[in-house]
């Protein structure tokens, strides 16, 4: 029963690509943390809070949508950086049709480094997963449950954390330069391990958004096996994800909240 578990929870995540946890090691030179934050910084940059929205099409049938909104907040002590994203995609799971609805949070202090994680992974016939960690002294435990069956719990070192919204690493991050590389190791939730994401600033391009002409970045990322190519204003705002195979059928284009929320 716990191995039938764990092959649903590991399944659900990847259908739904739902969570990417990318963490920068702590062995890592100062400056690039301080890259990491000062572009965090500047992705927020007045503002306290920021979201976006996308639509998730598929051989151009929209198919459902995947949002975060990433908010400082100042509690009676320090700073926190709290991260919320909901996703909802249509997927054939095991064969049969089904509506993935994921739903997660997350707090860090002002390091990046995690407070507490939850996230729900439900369906029409209700939650098939929750999700949770918290701060444990020098570590973050995370654990996996189904209802009251725990199915899996590790424990992660007490490292920069960050609460993606799809397939492959997003920085929340503006500030870039064409030919700035990253090197992000990623604690993969399929494997239950790390993978390094190689995100590259390809080029700065003029492009067509929503009827106007724009400049953008052109962003490649590489993940395991999955390649995507995004469009990013130099603000850090993500316009259009496309993948390489096998998800090359897959589309993300921005959308207001309104319209991505609206049942495809």
């Amino acid at each position: 029963m716990k191995r039938l578990g764990t092959l649903i929870t590991t399944a659900i995540v990847l259908y739904a690509g739902a969570m990417n946890w990318m963490v920068y090691e702590r062995q890592r030179s100062v400056s690039s943390l301080d890259r990491y934050r000062a572009g965090v910084t500047t992705f927020l940059g007045n503002e306290l809070h920021r979201e976006q929205w996308m639509g998730i099409y598929r051989n151009h049938k929209r198919v459902g949508y995947t949002g975060y909104t990433i908010e400082k907040m100042f509690p009676v002590e320090g700073v926190e950086i709290q991260t919320t994203m909901e996703s909802r995609m249509d997927i054939d799971l095991f064969g049969k049709p089904q509506t993935l609805d994921i739903n997660g949070s997350l707090v860090l202090d002002e390091t990046m480094r995690p407070l507490t994680l939850y996230m729900d992974v439900s369906g029409s016939t209700g939650s098939f997963i929750t999700i949770s960690g918290k701060r444990e002294g020098e570590h973050f435990g995370v654990e996996v449950r189904r209802g009251n069956l725990r199915l899996l719990r590790v424990e992660l070192p007490l490292i920069e954390l960050h609460l993606g919204n799809g397939l492959v690493p997003n920085l929340p991050v503006s500030g870039y330069k064409v030919g700035d590389v990253f090197e992000v190791p990623c604690f993969d939730p399929l494997f239950m391990g790390r993978a390094v994401a190689r995100v590259e600033v390809l080029s700065r391009e003029v492009k067509e958004v929503d009827g106007v002409q724009a400049e953008v970045l052109i962003l490649e990322t590489r993940f395991r096996d999955i390649t995507a190519r995004s469009w990013v204003t130099p603000g850090g705002e993500l316009i259009r994800q496309e993948f390489g195979p096998p998800l090359d059928d897959l589309l993300l284009r921005r959308e207001t909240r309104k319209r991505s929320t609206q049942r495809p």
